[in-house]
């Protein structure tokens, strides 16, 4: 999530947004008045910068309800070099640059198009503006690391094969996806549900990423709410598990697991900064298996006031009051901020040079902040920023966030999408970020136009770079709407891609690009305007996806696909099943074909709770999946489970659900492309004669259009038998009600209890996914 200072346009803050020390001293300066409205912004108001002078500082007050402005910035011809809408009263920024040109610059105040409360008229606003030479007294100087020779790369098609996609969660859309794969605990994925939800969820796998379940005993937020907002979770080597929410854009919680996800303790203000903005989380264990040695880091952004690095040390049980929960400012020229304000990618910490990156974008490149970091310190760390060498196409870094890797030998790794061109760049550091590589395209066609890149680093000098692109040239956030044009958006297909580079710090790469979605997962524009995007923008996709290695080196994705009928941002995952790692070795995993089988004793409800997991349900205890073709116009589906002596719910639902569920080329609600979710069920309530149905799924909306919970109604009546221990329904084609294309992706077995088909159903035991030809 960005913040709304974001609003105006993507690369909005081009330049440094800061609050300036007290003593900061200026050679100009003057004072400004006006008025505005709800609708329009105010005069532009004229700031002379001399000949020699590099900052510019302007601070603006309003007779507004919470200081609802926008504060902008603006060059002699008239574009916006930076805003600043924090919140705060009196809004502040600095702009801060050594070939600042001399001349007229303009400020000027803008209402915020979503106030907390209703802006009246008359609004009047003061200001005042200085101008000074150097930069802002306090802040890490930006060092700029040298370019190496020239590079060529060698492109070639990448030769990896990935699994069908895996659905996380069959109900819950989620936006912002982010994985992390624990040794001890098992593969873990978190992302926001929206601020207007007060939700955020954790879903874990403990098979290895063929099946997912929430980390809740409610289907809700594993931890107490207020939340929704930007996350993160990591795990340390002890198997306990941080999680960070953003709650309600005004601070950070952050919570404890000490027990695998069954009871989360929380701090709901552990940054308590107002305008705080995209945390992320860095996991530093140490030198040793103790406890003791642990570290969790926490970069925020400071919207208006810098970016900042926060510790705490890890948790050393659940008796911990302080571990994971209590943070202290991690810099030793705190409460100075690190850095300028700007947009930041996730934080990575090095444990081969033991060193904290943490990437952002400044205008035309990535700034990287760096801090070596001692064993067991976490204050007191001498942070400082390096300027990689310029974006090649010319444009600032965008396309929302800059990503970073480092490899196994401690060289560090820093891609970003030019918002010129929107190309994949990537630049390589073989000495801890002290001079970088000179910067590389990584894409090829059919990659054309690119959003979202994300890092991940592997064996020395092995590094994958994972991206969204379309064939269609242009800019992501002018493509067709799709809430405005449906037709239009089918036209822009959307892919992942992954690009493998390996002799990734060389001057001869070789960079292997493929897709590793089997279908389009998502249609038209992709608004990189953060919170700005939801007036007249498509967000559905929100900010990035991710990509992480598992325990083998093996690529794992997790990302929404919106091609539904609902477009809604359901959350799948992919695994590489063969080919070479990122750590340098081979997998070779079997393809999930027709039919496919499931473990025994898995069925358990709940899967989290205070009083650990629940006990297995053996008649909602799938065993296998399959599906025929009898005939050409009839789709059979055999669901099998432990046993049907029962048919009674499990605790607290008065139904039993058995559903198999995929996504088929069909035509959406509009007669546009869609991949739509297509559904057969079986149900029993409160253990009653069975129902059998087909037909395809609905919405439960937030707003008009934003799809939150998917469900699986009895729609169309068919025939079906129990057979033994397994259901079998025989489905005319007719009975989905819409076209079903040839190939049927993502088959999954589902089984649930539930009250009603609008209810938020309890997600007892998923089947490996796997894909379908008809006949």
């Amino acid at each position: 999530m960005r913040l709304r200072g974001k609003m105006l346009g993507a690369a909005l803050v081009t330049g440094a947004v800061l609050a300036l020390a007290a003593s900061t001293a200026f050679a100009d300066n003057g004072t400004f008045s006006g008025s505005f409205t709800p609708t329009s912004c105010g005069q532009f108001q004229p700031i002379q910068v001399a000949a020699g002078e590099t900052t510019i500082n302007v601070v603006a007050t309003a007779n507004v309800p919470s200081n609802d402005i926008v504060l902008e910035l603006h060059r002699p011809q008239g574009n916006v070099l930076a805003a600043a809408d924090s919140g705060t009263s009196p809004e502040q920024l600095n702009y801060s640059r050594a070939d600042l040109q001399p001349g007229t610059y303009y400020a000027r105040v803008c209402p915020f198009s979503d106030p907390a409360v209703p802006l009246q008229e008359p609004m009047d606003y003061t200001g005042t503006w200085a101008t000074r030479s150097g930069p802002a007294v306090g802040f890490p100087v930006n060092d700029t690391g040298g370019a190496g020779g020239a590079q060529s790369a060698r492109y070639v098609g990448g030769k990896l094969l990935f699994s069908p996609a895996t659905v996380i969660d069959p109900q819950r859309t989620e936006g912002e996806p982010l994985n992390f794969i624990d040794t001890k605990t098992g593969y873990w994925e978190t992302g926001p549900w929206g601020t207007s939800t007060q939700n955020s969820f954790i879903h874990r796998s403990d098979d290895g990423g063929l099946s997912f379940h929430i980390v809740s005993p409610v289907g809700l937020r594993s931890d107490v709410p207020l939340g929704g907002g930007d996350t993160d979770l990591v795990a340390d080597d002890q198997g306990y598990i941080y999680f960070t929410d953003l709650e309600g854009l005004v601070n950070l919680g952050n919570s404890v697991s000490n027990d695998g996800g069954n009871t989360f303790r929380k701090n709901p203000a552990a940054i308590a900064n107002a305008g705080v903005d995209r945390q992320w989380y860095a996991i530093d264990n140490g030198t040793t298996a103790k406890a003791t040695d642990n570290t969790v880091f926490l970069g925020v952004r400071e919207a208006g006031v810098g970016i900042k690095i926060y510790s705490t040390p890890g948790s050393t049980g659940a008796t911990d009051p302080v571990g994971g929960l209590v943070f202290r400012e991690a810099s030793a020229a705190s409460p100075l901020p690190v850095a300028d304000d700007t947009t930041c990618g996730q934080m990575r910490f090095d444990k081969v040079k033991r060193n904290l990156y943490y990437p952002c974008a400044q205008s035309d490149r990535v700034r990287v902040t760096i801090g070596h970091v001692a064993p067991g310190q976490r204050t007191g760390i001498a942070f400082h920023n390096v300027l990689l060498p310029p974006s090649p196409g010319g444009g600032p870094v965008g396309d929302i966030f800059p990503a970073l890797a480092t490899d196994a030998g401690g060289n560090v790794y820093a891609a970003w999408i030019d918002e010129t061109d929107h190309n994949v760049y990537y630049t390589a550091s073989t000495n801890q970020g002290s001079t970088w590589t000179k910067p590389i395209r990584v894409n090829a066609g059919p990659a054309v136009t690119n959003v979202f890149v994300w890092a991940h680093a592997g064996a020395s000098g092995s590094l994958a770079l994972a991206w969204l692109g379309t064939n269609e040239p242009g800019n992501p956030n002018e493509f067709p709407n799709w809430a405005d044009d449906p037709q239009g958006a089918t036209a822009v297909k959307w892919h992942g891609y992954v690009a493998v580079i390996t002799k990734a710090t060389a001057k001869g790469p070789t960079i292997a690009q493929q897709p590793f979605t089997e279908k389009p997962m998502n249609y038209g524009q992709i608004c990189t305007g953060g919170i700005g995007c939801t007036t007249g923008g498509d967000r559905t996709m929100a900010d990035y996806f991710a990509v992480s290695i598992d325990g083998n080196g093996a690529l794992r994705f997790v990302y929404n696909d919106t091609t539904s009928q609902h477009h809604g941002a359901h959350l799948f995952e992919v695994r590489q099943l063969i080919g070479k790692t990122l750590a340098g070795g081979n997998v070779n995993r079997p393809l999930p074909t027709n039919p496919a089988s499931d473990p025994t004793g898995d069925a358990r409800w709940p899967h989290y709770s205070p009083t650990g997991a629940g006990t297995n349900v053996p008649q909602l205890d799938l065993t296998g999946v399959q599906l025929s073709s009898p005939d050409a116009s009839t789709l059979r589906v055999r669901m099998s489970v432990s046993s049907l002596a029962s048919l009674a719910p499990p605790t607290g639902k008065t139904s039993a659900a058995w559903i198999t569920r995929f996504l088929a080329l069909s035509q959406g609600d509009s007669g546009e492309e869609a991949y739509r979710i297509f559904d057969v069920g079986v149900e029993s309530t409160a253990g009653g004669a069975p129902v059998f149905w087909a037909g395809t799924t609905s919405c439960t909306d937030s707003t008009p259009g934003t799809c939150k919970v998917v469900n699986y109604p009895k729609q169309n009546a068919v025939p079906g038998h129990r057979d033994g221990n397994a259901w079998v329904v025989d489905v005319p084609l007719s009975a989905f009600g819409s076209p079903v294309g040839p190939t049927l992706y993502s088959v999954t077995g589902l089984t649930f209890g539930r009250n009603a088909d609008t209810d938020i159903y309890a997600d007892v035991d998923a089947a490996q996914a796997f894909d379908y030809a008809r006949g």
